[in-house]
């Protein structure tokens, strides 16, 4: 399936057709993999540290908040393509996500807003 999915992204990132290129499908891949290169490459590796101190609990409230901020963006970004998709699955599919991944976005909303009360 991965070579299925760079072959279309790869013809997307190319101009594939004039239909793919016209509905903005091309903006929205380059994005996404953006994002995902920017946590792979920088986020990641000082996650996985295991080297470094502990995350003070006002640190933990900002990164609970930015995780929160992806998983929305992530989810409005599946709401907008699930108006927009042409095969019979995707719309399900894409809404589905979007319901998921609002869901998730609200328990690390809760999380952020817990520790932020315990701070004071």
């Amino acid at each position: 399936m991965d070579s299925v999915r760079d072959g279309v992204r790869d013809g997307v990132r190319d101009g594939g057709s004039e239909r793919v290129t016209g509905s903005g499908i091309r903006a929205m891949v380059d994005a996404v993999d953006e994002a995902r290169r920017q946590l792979r490459e920088n986020a990641l590796p000082k996650a996985k540290d295991r080297g470094r101190e502990r995350v003070p609990a006002a640190e933990a409230v900002v990164m609970l908040g930015s995780l929160a901020d992806l998983l929305e963006v992530t989810a409005e970004l599946a709401a907008a393509l699930s108006e927009r998709m042409a095969t019979h699955e995707s719309p399900d599919v894409y809404h589905q996500a979007g319901v998921r991944l609002r869901g998730e976005a609200g328990h690390l909303r809760a999380a952020e807003q817990k520790v932020a009360e315990r701070l004071g």
